[in-house]
């Protein structure tokens, strides 16, 4: 029985640290940075994930790792705050993470809300629907007692 317990739990927190995010020791400094700071900005993190690195690598950090990573993220964001990309997001439900810089804000912001406020009133109309269905079958049943 123990010798079963034991892999399983060694599996279970393993798969708990694993993240997108997180890099091994040898990644450190073999990274190709800009494309991890491209890949967080797309996906709509903030910039200051670059801290996890830090903070996992330590002294093992390629010199230039941050600047690189800084290059990539800026192009990824740039990609990822638009009107479109803040529409599909609001068509979603997705909530708005204002990881957008604020001069490329606004458009992402104006597609978001478009979008937020149709989602919300497709659901309000969904559930009005659904309220006169309610009533027309407690209507037909009253009717056929």
């Amino acid at each position: 029985m123990y010798k079963l317990i034991i892999p399983l739990v060694t599996f279970g927190l393993t798969a708990c640290t694993s993240t997108s995010d997180t890099v091994n020791l040898v990644q450190c400094t073999n990274n190709n940075w800009t494309d991890v700071g491209y890949k967080i900005a797309k996906e709509g993190k903030s910039v200051r994930n670059f801290s996890k690195f830090e903070e996992l690598c330590g002294e093992k950090l390629a010199e230039n790792a941050k600047s690189l990573y800084l290059n990539g993220y800026s192009s990824g964001i740039k990609e990822y705050c638009t009107y479109d990309n803040g529409q599909k997001l609001g068509s979603k439900g997705i909530p708005n993470n204002n990881n957008c810089p604020f001069e490329l804000r606004e458009q992402f912001d104006k597609g978001h809300k478009v979008a937020a406020l149709v989602l919300k009133e497709k659901k309000a109309m969904v559930k009005k629907m659904q309220e006169m269905q309610n009533v027309g079958k407690k209507y037909e049943n009253v009717k056929n007692n």
